[in-house]
């Protein structure tokens, strides 16, 4: 099963075994591709959260700071630190605009049913920008269960709620989409609206490279076994 993410500076996709990247360095598209190991998870994350614009980084280093604080001294505790987990769950609805743009792409370019290559960039641009395997869908599980319960439960509660129908998203998404089809009509509007900007032509070439570059790194791999 092929998977992607975006993040501020480029798009990836990846499987169990190998992850291709393309990422946008002072407008230059680099690429790179390596083996799924611990480090390269490290390398990943690293990379990601140091792409945001530092406003996002710096106001990320204050939350983690405070939830630490808040635990360590309950006396500073203003506001209940469970809400970091709110916006932590609600993150998709804030992505930085370029990461949006990033977002669209690599929708677009799972939406492309033809062959992924430079010259199908067009055509990829025309593609759906909506995909039905977005994690958006698991973001909108997670705030139908919080929702539900935030006014009858204390907060931790209502986050475990948002967990637990986050979880069932996730394991029992082919029953939910046929009794609970008003979930993913939600998150098509979210992915429209909010999750996902429409890509400028780097922002889709990147996801198109990426791409193009898993396809032939899997290819090698299956002639190699």
């Amino acid at each position: 099963m092929i998977m992607g993410m975006s993040f501020s500076r480029g798009v990836l996709f990846h499987d169990r075994n190998v992850l291709a990247c393309a990422e946008v360095k002072d407008g230059v598209i680099h690429l790179w591709a390596e083996k799924i190991t611990i480090r390269t998870i490290g390398k990943l994350w690293l990379r990601i959260f140091f792409s945001f614009p530092w406003y996002y980084q710096l106001f990320h280093f204050l939350l983690a700071a405070y939830v630490v604080a808040a635990f360590l001294y309950p006396s500073l505790e203003i506001v209940d630190p469970m809400w970091v987990a709110v916006y932590i769950g609600g993150f998709h609805f804030v992505f930085p605009s370029v990461m949006k743009k990033f977002h669209g792409a690599e929708h677009k370019v799972f939406s492309h049913y033809g062959k992924k290559s430079m010259g199908a960039l067009e055509e990829v641009a025309q593609a759906n920008i909506v995909n039905a395997g977005c994690s958006t869908n698991l973001v909108v599980w997670f705030f139908v269960g919080f929702l539900l319960t935030v006014l009858l439960l204390p907060l931790e509660w209502s986050v475990a709620a948002g967990i637990a129908t986050l979880l069932a998203g996730m394991f029992g998404e082919r029953y939910l989409r046929k009794y609970c089809g008003f979930a993913y009509k939600l998150s098509e509007f979210f992915q429209k609206h909010l999750t996902t900007k429409e890509p400028d032509r780097i922002h889709l070439e990147t996801a198109l490279r990426s791409y193009i570059l898993f396809e032939h790194i899997r290819e090698k791999e299956w002639q190699a076994a």
